[in-house]
């Protein structure tokens, strides 16, 4: 993996993130492959395919993780955690200029920034729970598939090159489909991410997911507006969608990019999990931040932190999953697959916000909430009455 950060281009030796071509498949059966040994392989043959060091977790060389030149997390040169690397103090990923630095993406003139795409505040609806009606009955288990079959279209949206996944039956009984856009962290697919998009997508949502491995908050953004324009457009999508009842969520350097496309004024809830900082003085939308205690590639205090405290006018929260682990790349990686603990919160902001259902209300308010205990600590809790 070599960083350039001059020109914020990554270039990655990852191979083995193919997409399946086609249009209609089942969104249960996306294909996940890691190659090699997977994240937090070591050696030669570590990594996502990695090879000759090159991979997640290899030990030297360019693999993310490696203990200098260009890997993710090296002392030095280009490495991610490098001077010029990801959250290093030049032109790197979380750096002065870099993606979700001060000129970056996300940062006060970038995209999503103050001044940069997305514009200065939103102009939505005051916060309140519920913006469109749910799905019919009760959920005792915000982690687990919701009441909708799920599809998955390959090869759609901007350009075609967004993955769709959608409930497969739409507008029974006159439902109105919430549109969600998803950013995948770096490197990455949605082919990463399937049992978490479809989960998500069978509690009635219809997600978006650029294909894309280097996210940005225009990308997020673009898949949102074009799948808004579906509602009033010729196709399956046509007067099936809650246009006005939007939501952004993502993973990493995509969680940093949901944060600034959050901007968008039809934006209802945001969510980003492990997210670079970003331009969150500008969400249009409540914010629902996570992290781990376990995570050293994008820090709480670092990057997390940074974003709930910019926060100024919507609902926020950020809360750190205690898994009682040494902090590690491993700890990065929680969101991939189904994202683990961290699905079933995620479930329950964007039923709360977006459909108003109070059964999901006891993860956030209250001293006693889900959110307030084990394995969750550290709740940070702001711009709202949380009681």
């Amino acid at each position: 993996m070599r960083i350039k950060v001059k020109r914020l281009s990554i270039v990655l030796a990852v191979g083995a993130f193919s997409c399946s071509s086609g249009t209609e498949t089942d969104g249960n059966n996306g294909p996940f492959q890691s190659g090699g040994t997977g994240p937090g392989g070591s050696g030669a043959a570590g990594g996502f395919a990695g090879v000759s060091g090159s991979g997640f977790g290899g030990s030297n060389g360019s693999g993310v993780g490696g203990s200098s030149g260009d890997g993710a997390g090296g002392s030095s040169g280009d490495g991610a955690g490098g001077t010029g690397g990801l959250g290093g103090s030049g032109g790197g990923l979380g750096g002065s200029d870099g993606i979700g630095g001060s000129d970056g993406v996300g940062g006060s003139t970038g995209v999503g920034g103050s001044d940069g795409v997305g514009g200065a505040a939103g102009t939505g609806n005051p916060p309140g729970a519920g913006c469109t009606a749910g799905p019919s009955g009760a959920v005792s288990d915000y982690g687990a598939k919701g009441p909708f079959a799920v599809t998955r279209t390959n090869n759609t949206g901007p350009s075609g090159q967004y993955t769709m996944f959608r409930p497969t039956t739409l507008g029974e009984n006159g439902f109105k489909h919430p549109p969600t856009s998803w950013g995948n962290g770096v490197s990455t697919t949605p082919d990463l991410y399937v049992d978490l998009l479809t989960t998500v997508a069978s509690h009635g949502f219809v997600v978006i997911a650029s294909n894309s491995t280097s996210m940005t908050a225009q990308l997020v953004r673009d898949g949102l507006e074009w799948l808004i324009q579906q509602d009033s457009a010729s196709g399956v999508l046509q007067g099936k969608l809650a246009v006005e009842c939007a939501s952004t969520i993502g993973y990493s350097m995509g969680g940093g990019s949901a944060v600034g496309a959050g901007a968008h004024p039809k934006v209802k809830a945001v969510v980003s999990m492990h997210g670079l900082t970003a331009a969150s003085g500008s969400v249009s939308g409540p914010l629902l931040l996570m992290t781990s205690d376990n995570d050293n590639f994008v820090s709480k205090a670092q990057f997390v932190q940074p974003t709930y405290t910019q926060s100024s006018k919507q609902p926020t929260i950020m809360a750190t999953l205690i898994t009682g682990q040494a902090p590690s790349f491993s700890g990065h990686l929680i969101p991939l697959g189904n994202a683990g603990q961290e699905r079933a919160p995620l479930v329950a902001w964007l039923r709360y916000w977006i459909y108003g259902d109070q059964g999901a209300k006891p993860w956030f308010f209250g001293s006693d909430c889900t959110l307030c205990k084990s394995p969750w600590a550290d709740i940070q809790r702001k711009n709202y009455t949380w009681q």
